[in-house]
C-alpha cells in the first residue's frame, strides 16, 4: 500500500522530488531553524492548511529525506495531528514514525532507479551513500540490516 501510494505520486507527478509533490498537492514547505535536535514536522491548521517545516541547517539531502517523510504523515496520517505525536512520545518511533520512513523510501529510491548489479555487494552505508539518503531508509528499502 505505502508503495504504490508513493509509485503513484512519481507517477502523476514525474517526479520523486518531495519538494515538487508538495507543490503540486498544494503542501506549504517552511524552512527555518529549528535548532539541533528537530528535523521536522507536518503540521495541519484548523482551517486545514497542510505545512511542512524542515530545520534548514540540515545538508540539501538530509533535508529531502526530511520532506518526504513529513509528506508521509500529510498523505498517510492525515487523522493525527503533531499534538498526538507530541503528547504520545513512546509512539515517535513506532508504527507512524516506520510508515513514513518507508513512504520515504519508496519515493527517494524508486525501483526503477536501483542498479542491483551496481549496489551488489555494497555495504548499507556505501548504499547510503549512493543515493544520499540515511542508512535507515536503505535498511527499509532493502530490508537489510
Amino acid at each position: 500500500m505505502i508503495k504504490d501510494i508513493a509509485n503513484g505520486l512519481f507517477e502523476q507527478y514525474n517526479t520523486n522530488n518531495p519538494f515538487e509533490i508538495c507543490d503540486y498537492l498544494g503542501i506549504t514547505v517552511l524552512k527555518h531553524n529549528m535548532g539541533s535536535k528537530l528535523y521536522g514536522f507536518f503540521q495541519r491548521t484548523e482551517d486545514n492548511i497542510e505545512i511542512l517545516h524542515i530545520n534548514n541547517t540540515l545538508d540539501e539531502y538530509m533535508q529531502k529525506y526530511i520532506c518526504a517523510h513529513e509528506l508521509a504523515h500529510a498523505i498517510l496520517h492525515v487523522n493525527l495531528s503533531i499534538a498526538f505525536f507530541i503528547d504520545n512520545p513512546l509512539m515517535v518511533k513506532g508504527r507512524y514514525e516506520i510508515e513514513a520512513d518507508r513512504f520515504a523510501a519508496e519515493l527517494l529510491i524508486n525501483d526503477n532507479d536501483i542498479d542491483l548489479t551496481y549496489i551488489n555487494g555494497m555495504t548499507i552505508e556505501q548504499i547510503a551513500a549512493y543515493y544520499r539518503v540515511p542508512k535507515e531508509i536503505i535498511e527499509l528499502k532493502f530490508e537489510r540490516k
